[in-house]
C-alpha cells in the first residue's frame, strides 16, 4: 500500500509538472541551478578559491610538532651520558620546529598574484559557459516556437484543403468538375495531413531537445510560453558589426578569462625567475626528551679506601676514600624541564647548479606566456568572425524576411483567388494544386526566415550585453 501511494504521488506530481508552461527566463534560471556541466565549472572556481588561500598561507611560518616513543634493547647509547649501556631503555622525544621564508626572489608574491588571476579566469569561465548555455536554450526555445507555428499552419492548411475537397464532391455531383479533379484535391489534402503529422513530430523532438538541455527527469514534461510581440520586431538593433564588436570585447567572458590567464602566465614567469635568487629562511626549534636511563644522585656511600699512588721520598702509599653514588630513576617532569633546548638561526641557500632545472622552468614559463598571448589573439579573431558573420546573416535575414513577407501576401491572395476559380470550375485541380503548393512553400519560407532573423539578432544582443526581447 505504501509503494502504491508513493507511485500515485509521483504520477500525480508528474502530471501537474507536465501541465506547467515555462517562459524563456524560467528555462534559463532552471538551467542555472540544475545544469550538471555548469555546476562542474563552478566547482573549478571553488578549487581556485582554495588555491588563493593556500598561496596566502605560504607567507605564514611553517610550524610542526613531533613526539616519539621508543624502546631500545641490548647495547645502545645512553642519551644522558653518551656512553654505551646494555639494558632496555624507553625514551621520549618532543620537538617543535618552525621556519619562515624571509626572501626567495618574490616567488611567493608572484604565486599569490597568479592564483588570484587563475581564480578570476575560472569565474569568467562560469560566465562563458552560462552564455553558451543561454544561446543553446534560446535556440531550442525559438525552435519550439517555430515548430508550434508550423504545426498550426500545416494543420490549418490540411483543414482548408479538406473543406475544398468536400466542396469539390458537391461540384463533382453537379458536373462542374471531374472525378479526377476531386481526387487530386483529395491527394493534396492527405499530403498536407502528412506534413502536419511531420510538423507535430518535429515539435515533439524540439521539446525533447529543450528538456534534455534543462536535464529534466522527464524531458517531455515541459511546455513553453509564446512571448508577446514575437511578430512585431523585424528590425536590427545595430547598424554596424564594429559597434557590436566594441561592446563584445568588454562583455564576452571568454576574453576576460583569457586576459586573466595571460596575467597569470606573466606572474608565473616572474615567480619562476625568482628561483635564480638566494633563499633566506629563519629557522627555530624547541626540543626536550625523557629516558628511563635518566638517573638522579640522592647521596653517597663509603665503600673503603683506594691506593692512588706512592710518595717519592718515603714510598708510602697514598690512600683516598672511595664513595659510591646512590642514584634513583629521574622522574618524567624533571627530565622534560632539565633537557629543554631552544634553537634559532638563519639559513641562506644560494642556487649554483641544479641540473638546469631553474633555467628550463623559466623558459617553459616564458613559452606559456607567449601561448597565452596567442590564445588571446586567436580568440579575438574568432569572436570577430562570429560577430561579423552573425551581423551579416541577420542583415540578410532581415532583407529576406521583408521580401518573403511580400511574397507570402501575394501568394496568399493568389491562393484565395485560385480557390474561388476552382470552385467555379475556371481552373483545374492541377493548377489549383500548384497555387496551393506555392502558397504553402511561401508560408514555410516566411516562418523559417522570421525565426532565423530572431535568433541571429538574439546572438548580437547576447554578445553585446543587451537584454533579450524574447520575454
Amino acid at each position: 500500500m505504501k509503494n502504491l501511494l508513493t507511485l500515485l504521488f509521483f504520477t500525480f506530481s508528474s502530471a501537474l509538472f507536465a501541465q506547467q508552461t515555462w517562459t524563456l527566463q524560467q528555462c534559463l534560471e532552471y538551467a542555472e541551478a540544475h545544469n550538471s556541466q555548469l555546476q562542474k565549472v563552478k566547482n573549478t572556481s571553488l578549487v581556485g578559491e582554495q588555491n588563493v588561500l593556500q598561496a596566502k598561507g605560504a607567507f605564514l611560518p611553517t610550524i610542526n610538532g613531533t613526539a616519539t616513543h621508543n624502546y631500545n634493547y641490548g647495547r645502545n647509547i645512553d642519551p644522558f651520558t653518551n656512553v654505551y649501556i646494555n639494558q632496555q631503555v624507553r625514551s621520549n622525544n618532543f620537538s617543535l620546529n618552525g621556519s619562515l621564508v624571509l626572501f626567495n626572489g618574490f616567488l611567493l608574491q608572484n604565486s599569490l598574484k597568479q592564483s588570484k588571476d587563475d581564480l578570476a579566469a575560472a569565474q569568467s569561465d562560469i560566465d562563458q559557459y552560462r552564455l553558451d548555455m543561454s544561446l543553446s536554450i534560446v535556440q531550442a526555445y525559438l525552435t519550439i516556437l517555430m515548430n508550434e507555428e508550423k504545426v498550426n499552419n500545416t494543420t490549418l492548411q490540411a483543414q482548408t484543403t479538406k473543406a475544398v475537397y468536400e466542396r469539390s464532391n458537391k461540384l463533382k455531383e453537379s458536373g462542374v468538375i471531374t472525378n479526377s479533379a476531386s481526387l487530386d484535391v483529395y491527394a493534396q489534402w492527405k499530403t498536407e495531413e502528412a506534413a502536419a503529422i511531420q510538423a507535430k513530430n518535429d515539435l515533439d523532438l524540439s521539446y525533447l531537445n529543450l528538456g534534455l538541455l534543462l536535464e529534466l527527469t522527464d524531458p517531455m514534461a515541459i511546455r513553453v510560453v509564446r512571448p508577446a510581440g514575437m511578430d512585431v520586431k523585424q528590425t536590427m538593433d545595430f547598424n554596424d558589426p564594429a559597434e557590436v564588436m566594441n561592446n563584445a570585447v568588454d562583455q564576452i567572458p571568454q576574453l576576460k578569462s583569457l586576459a586573466y590567464r595571460q596575467q597569470s602566465a606573466a606572474h608565473a614567469y616572474h615567480a619562476t625567475q625568482g628561483r635564480y635568487y638566494p633563499r633566506l629562511t629563519l629557522n627555530g626549534s624547541l626540543t626536550t626528551l625523557y629516558s628511563t636511563s635518566g638517573k638522579v644522585v640522592e647521596g653517597q656511600q663509603y665503600t673503603g679506601n683506594q691506593i692512588i699512588g706512592y710518595t717519592e721520598t718515603t714510598n708510602e702509599a697514598v690512600i683516598t676514600p672511595v664513595y659510591k653514588n646512590i642514584v634513583a630513576s629521574k622522574d618524567f617532569t624533571p627530565q622534560i624541564k632539565d633537557n629543554y633546548n631552544k634553537f634559532i638561526g638563519l639559513t641562506l641557500t644560494i642556487p649554483l647548479l641544479n641540473g638546469l632545472q631553474v633555467r628550463t622552468s623559466v623558459h617553459r614559463a616564458e613559452i606559456a606566456l607567449t601561448q597565452a598571448e596567442l590564445d588571446m589573439n586567436i580568440a579575438k579573431i574568432s569572436l570577430q568572425r562570429t560577430i561579423y558573420t552573425a551581423f551579416y546573416q541577420a542583415r540578410g535575414s532581415q532583407a529576406k524576411l521583408t521580401a518573403l513577407n511580400e511574397s507570402f501576401n501575394a501568394s496568399q491572395e493568389s491562393y484565395r483567388s485560385a480557390e474561388k476559380r476552382f470552385d467555379n470550375g475556371i481552373i483545374n485541380s492541377v493548377e489549383f494544386s500548384q497555387v496551393k503548393t506555392r502558397y504553402t512553400q511561401s508560408q514555410s519560407d516566411l516562418l523559417q526566415a522570421k525565426y532565423d532573423f530572431i535568433f541571429k539578432n538574439a546572438i548580437l544582443d547576447i554578445y553585446s550585453g543587451q537584454p533579450l526581447d524574447i520575454q
